[in-house]
């Protein structure tokens, strides 16, 4: 009986034993497959991640746009403020004028005359000018030709007149001077007589 008994604690261990082993076994495909379920996490965790910093990046530039257009339109805003605010001064001026137009044609000329020179200032203050065009040579960047003249003492291609003063801000024509070019000296009138003679 006693080797009854010894075969029956050697066959207890032994199922003891395969029982472990089919347990162990167990736990390790059940480790396994955790494992492979976290690397299958880890494999979508940078996808998410770069989405999630795409779309962060998404709404930080759309927040830029918004805020770079909203100061553009209050520095917009601002300019033309300060323009308006400062040619206040010259329409009241003028105004003035309007009222005290009752005196003689000199005092409202006179007057007239000094509210343009200070209107010239304060446009001035912002950068424009005018485009100089004295004794100049025809240049279409800076003019424009209504017409030409015939001139005998202002030489072929030169400004003889100016009809509309023209304007620039900074360098950027913002209005070409109008001007009469000469065409050179006229005709003699030998030579005038001679073609209406061959005509």
């Amino acid at each position: 009986m006693n080797e009854e008994q010894d075969l029956s604690e050697l066959q207890d261990e032994q199922a003891a034993v395969e029982s472990e082993a089919v347990e162990s076994t167990a736990a390790e495909e059940n480790a396994a497959s955790e494992e492979a379920a976290v690397e299958a996490e880890t494999v979508v965790d940078p996808t998410a991640e770069l989405q999630s910093q795409l779309l962060r990046l998404r709404a930080d530039f759309e927040n830029f746009r918004k805020r770079t257009r909203k100061e553009k339109e209050e520095w917009s805003q601002r300019c033309l403020e300060n323009v308006c605010s400062d040619l206040l001064t010259v329409l009241d001026h003028f105004d003035l004028g309007l009222q005290n137009s009752q005196g003689s044609v000199e005092d409202v000329v006179k007057g007239f005359s000094l509210v343009r020179e200070q209107l010239g200032s304060v446009l001035g203050k912002y950068g424009l000018q005018e485009v100089n065009v004295e004794e100049a040579v025809f240049d279409p960047n800076w003019h424009e030709a209504i017409t030409q003249m015939p001139s005998a003492d202002i030489d072929e291609g030169k400004v003889v007149a100016i009809t509309r003063t023209g304007y620039r801000l900074g360098e950027r024509l913002l209005r070409p001077t109008q001007v009469v070019v000469s065409s050179g000296a006229p005709p003699a009138p030998e030579a005038a007589a001679s073609a209406e003679e061959s005509e």
